[in-house]
């Protein structure tokens, strides 16, 4: 939203599908990063927390899909050129048909299988894995991935990203649940154990975007010079924050939980928090960089 009015005269319809492209990405990563979650580290967590992570899992699922749906009219709209292309029905099948829809519906499926990750077995597991896989190409084919010159590799970074930040940001939802159990040291070897998969994936998450970052934004001379690149170098700063919030909870809190401070619960719970908080502001500028006319990024 922010990028459509700093471009020029701004449309407040394009600003409002920033917003509910915002809250899709969200649900989506989330539900994603629930599932993980729960096939990872189903066996560390007790009878509440294991259902705490379902919650979320469902929640962030019909997120998802209420938002995925609302983006539909905005499609219309940017379609047409007008906001009454919203109600124009009879071209729904025909966005259902364009890239939109094969990114839409792809997203969709990987949702509904995400909801097997609720059933505690192995096929459960595999077919969660699965939805979190599909969801994250769902991610990757409705950015600006698939218009870029070196589309394939661009792609798999972007599902190898969407993929990494879906752990990341889906599991401290339930990771805060951990943080609160009456035992800190048994909490602690969970959340260990959680951190030992999260900074694999935090490493992931972080190549693969810069790397996403040059290719979109140019050489880094060139990233300071665009509006792209300048909401590049904000999500940067943003995951550093997470980065080194997530470093003080492994090193500290974690340490802290091992010889039974169950004030370092409370701190790790809060730690969480923040970096929640800064997931969200990394998604809003990831959603501001996918609806954004990325040839006038260009020239800016």
């Amino acid at each position: 939203m922010i990028l459509e009015f700093w471009q020029g005269a701004g449309d407040p319809v394009r600003g409002a599908a920033v917003l509910v492209q915002a809250v899709a990405m969200a649900g989506a990563l989330g539900a994603a990063g629930s599932a993980l979650f729960l096939v990872f580290l189903s066996e560390r967590l007790t009878v509440e927390e294991a259902r705490a992570a379902r919650r979320w899992l469902l929640l962030f699922v019909l997120l998802a899909l209420l938002a995925g749906a609302a983006l539909w009219p905005f499609r219309a709209a940017a379609l047409t050129g007008v906001t009454a292309g919203m109600a124009r029905f009879a071209l729904y099948p025909e966005i259902a048909r364009s890239p939109f829809g094969d990114a839409a519906f792809t997203l969709a499926a990987g949702l509904l299988l995400l909801l097997f990750a609720r059933v505690r077995t192995a096929w459960g597991a595999g077919l969660g894995t699965a939805g979190a896989l599909l969801v994250c190409i769902g991610l990757a084919l409705a950015g600006h991935a698939s218009a870029h010159p070196r589309r394939q590799e661009v792609l798999a970074l972007a599902v190898v990203h969407a993929a990494a930040a879906a752990f990341w940001f889906g599991s401290l939802f339930s990771l805060r649940t951990v943080a609160g159990r009456r035992d800190p040291r048994s909490a602690a070897e969970a959340v260990l154990a959680w951190s030992r998969h999260a900074m694999v994936f935090a490493g992931l998450a972080v190549a693969s975007g810069l790397a996403l970052g040059v290719a979109f934004a140019g050489s880094p001379a060139q990233i300071p010079t665009s509006g792209y690149g300048w909401v590049v170098l904000a999500k940067t700063a943003l995951v550093v924050a997470m980065v080194l919030s997530a470093l003080a909870s492994r090193f500290r809190h974690a340490r802290l939980m091992e010889r039974g401070d169950v004030l370092a619960g409370d701190a790790l719970g809060a730690s969480c928090n923040r970096q929640i908080l800064f997931a969200l502001l990394v998604l809003y500028a990831t959603a501001e960089l996918t609806t954004a006319d990325m040839p006038a990024l260009a020239a800016r």
